[in-house]
């Protein structure tokens, strides 16, 4: 999931906010309780960006060096790990040379090939599934879901599906990692923006955001500039408010222990870029 909250700077307003998700006829629209239509629009989605998704976010750095500080500071190596929407293995590979039993859960087969391009020695498991109908043999230290993932489903159904399957994918004891955007940064804005990134020395990134206050959906068009022409790869999100989270998490069985303004620990505001938060089992 690429989606981040809106940067204050380079930003253009250029219309209405408010569209429905997906009015361009090519986003995820609400998936039906079987969760196909959310695996179909991940899969489209890291499909179409697998092979830039490593230019978009590093793949080393102290923001990396705090998650997996944080992750040991809760569950240390050799816990076991399961990511879900591994992508292409940014956090994956780091926390596996850590010393974690990582296996890597997505839905797009092209984001899993360059995941074990990236991991020639074969440290990382992975299959191709969709994580809001999550089925598991083995059970986890840790779950992970990073970079605005959970956010990614569509529904609110989907959500609480989710949670459930991590609810069973918890071993005792097993805590979940949560890391979204705060939903106050989508929230308040009441026109569509643009925001202009640089990829590389002959390409850019617009990134076009529209936000459904109602239906809580932001639509983000991600359009890429190159030498290989023009590439539009649209993305839907759904957020929740803290006190929603909370209550789709007791309704999977799942508590809240910690929410955090990041992966130091830092404590919450209004102007917060993201959301740490930690969840563990009821009846652990």
């Amino acid at each position: 999931m690429t989606t981040e909250a809106p940067r204050q700077t380079e930003n253009r307003t250029n219309g209405t906010a408010g569209a429905k998700s997906g009015a361009d006829g090519k986003g995820g629209s609400a998936a039906g309780a079987n969760g196909r239509s959310n695996a179909n629009g991940s899969s489209a989605y890291g499909e179409a960006l697998a092979d830039v998704y490593d230019s978009l976010y590093p793949t080393s750095g102290p923001a990396i060096d705090s998650m997996i500080t944080f992750l040991e500071e809760l569950r240390p190596a050799p816990a076991s790990l399961l990511e879900l929407g591994v992508g292409t293995g940014r956090l994956a590979i780091p926390l596996a040379k850590h010393g974690y039993r990582v296996h890597g859960v997505d839905a797009s087969p092209a984001m899993l090939a360059k995941l074990h391009e990236n991991d020639p020695t074969g440290g990382i498991t992975s299959s191709v599934a969709d994580f809001s109908a999550l089925v598991v043999e083995e059970r986890y230290d840790v779950v992970l879901t990073a970079l605005n993932t959970f956010f990614m489903l569509p529904t609110q159904e989907l959500q609480i599906s989710c949670l459930r399957g991590i609810h069973d994918a918890l071993a005792d004891g097993g805590v979940a990692v949560f890391e979204t955007y705060n939903p106050q940064n989508y929230h308040r804005l009441s026109e569509a923006t643009t925001q202009i990134g640089h990829l590389a020395a002959d390409a850019l990134l617009l990134d076009t955001i529209q936000v459904n206050r109602q239906l809580q959906s932001a639509l983000v068009v991600h359009t890429i500039l190159g030498p290989g022409g023009l590439r539009k790869v649209p993305e839907v999100s759904r957020y929740a408010w803290p006190a929603e989270f909370d209550v789709m998490a007791r309704l999977a069985g799942l508590r809240v222990t910690g929410r955090w303004a990041g992966w130091d620990r830092s404590a919450l505001s209004e102007l917060t870029e993201k959301h740490i938060v930690v969840v563990e089992r009821q009846d652990a």
